[in-house]
């Protein structure tokens, strides 16, 4: 919805932890099957050559048992300081998070269950007007490859590390993707858009 997700009516999150911080997002849940631990091992490596990264999960899981695993498996592989919780809040709050951000992540590991799926925390990410990185999940390449507004690269963390470096390396070409997104989703994803396909498919079907 356009209408609200609207980047000049949004403010950025005054969190005082995202200070002076190069922050990538993850939009959203936090459940096993999507195995985000994959990002603690892309932090670490981005860590090496960027020293103010900080990922931001702005979501929860509501198995208490795997997010208390996964915590403990960003302590194991020292990238806890290096990671911020946010919890389940208000779509609006986390959207101030957004503001904040220079990157979306959108790992989707792919299978049956998943391969059906149009991520919206995707979508959310370009209405923004954030630059996104996503792995080969068939809408996510689709949108990302059409809509010239991010980087498709293999579900593992050195992809990733390595997708979001040369993004920080080059604000000029983050903000060209970034504007692309957000043209990208008023063409196509935004709800007026998608009415009006809908509406056309109905005329044509009707006569």
């Amino acid at each position: 919805d356009l209408e609200r997700a609207a980047p000049e009516s949004i403010d950025r999150t005054d969190d005082a932890r995202l200070a002076g911080k190069r922050v990538l997002i993850h939009l959203g849940s936090l459940d096993r099957t999507r195995k985000i631990e994959m990002l603690f091992e892309m932090v670490k490596l981005i860590h090496q050559q960027e020293r103010n990264v900080l990922l931001v999960f702005a979501g929860d899981v509501d198995d208490v048992e795997h997010r208390h695993w996964l915590q403990r498996e960003a302590e194991r592989l020292g990238v806890a300081d290096l990671v911020l919780w946010t919890g389940w809040m208000p779509t609006a709050s986390a959207w101030r998070y957004l503001r904040a951000a220079e990157i979306g992540l959108s790992p989707i590991p792919r299978g049956a269950l998943l391969d059906c799926a149009s991520p919206t925390k995707l979508i959310e990410y370009l209405a923004f007007g954030l630059p996104a990185i996503v792995n080969d999940n068939p809408d996510q390449l689709q949108v990302v490859r059409d809509g010239e507004c991010g980087a498709c690269v293999p579900w593992h963390a050195a992809a990733f590390s390595e997708a979001a470096l040369a993004i920080f390396a080059d604000p000029a070409r983050g903000r060209r993707m970034g504007s692309n997104g957000r043209a990208y989703v008023a063409r196509h994803r935004g709800y007026d858009s998608i009415a009006r396909a809908l509406a056309n498919t109905y005329v044509r079907l009707l006569g």
